[in-house]
């Protein structure tokens, strides 16, 4: 939820970029067994951010397996264990980015968010110049 938050002051700092948001709910711990209650989704009412409910964690699954085709590309050294998941994550992605066979390279990914919003933060000011 903290990063949730961080995330909605991030977004009212950039209030008139052209931005698209996602926010992904996804099952990780244990009060994750339903989707976000409304109080959580106004947690990010920011009407440029798309929020969803990811119950199977497909779009984890699917990161992963990119990043596991070729980790170099997503920073990393070497790939995530398979029982890794994708969550509380924050990425900043080149203008014009399009998710075609396999999600782009962020410009940014940090983690947890509430950690990690102030480079987050440089990183989105950099993407909308």
């Amino acid at each position: 939820m903290r990063g949730a938050s961080a995330l909605n002051d991030l977004l009212a700092e950039f209030d008139h970029a052209p931005l698209r948001v996602f926010v992904v709910w996804e099952p990780v711990i244990w009060s994750d067994i339903a989707p976000p209650t409304s109080a959580a989704l106004r947690l990010v009412d920011d009407s440029r951010a798309i929020q969803y409910w990811d119950g199977a964690r497909a779009l984890s699954d699917e990161i992963l397996r990119t990043i596991r085709n070729d980790p170099a590309r997503f920073g990393f050294d070497e790939a995530p264990s398979e029982d890794f998941v994708v969550w509380d994550v924050v990425a900043v992605f080149p203008k014009g980015s399009r998710w075609d066979a396999s999600p782009p390279a962020p410009l940014y990914q940090g983690a947890p968010v509430a950690s990690a919003i102030g480079e987050a933060r440089q990183a989105l000011a950099r993407a909308v110049r």
